[in-house]
């Protein structure tokens, strides 16, 4: 069952409830006692393995250093 996040248009209060994806609760503001809305929460993503950033090495064969300097040697050539 996944935390849900809930958020006082009156007020500015939040409050994390864990109900099910099913379910569609209403849920009143502790402080002010308005009812609350659900709002989408920030979520953090890892991405893990090689090919995500252009930074990354990838397994492609060739190296980008050795190219390089095979072309610096053709020009001094």
């Amino acid at each position: 069952m996944p935390f849900y996040r809930y958020v006082c248009d009156n007020c500015g209060t939040q409050k994390t409830i864990l109900h099910s994806i099913n379910e569609n609760p209403v849920v009143k503001c502790d402080s002010c006692g308005k009812e609350m809305k659900r709002e989408i929460s920030r979520v953090g993503i890892v991405f893990k393995g090689s090919g995500f950033y252009c930074t990354d090495n990838k397994k492609n064969g060739s190296q980008p250093s050795e190219s390089k300097s095979q072309s610096e040697k053709e020009k001094v050539a």
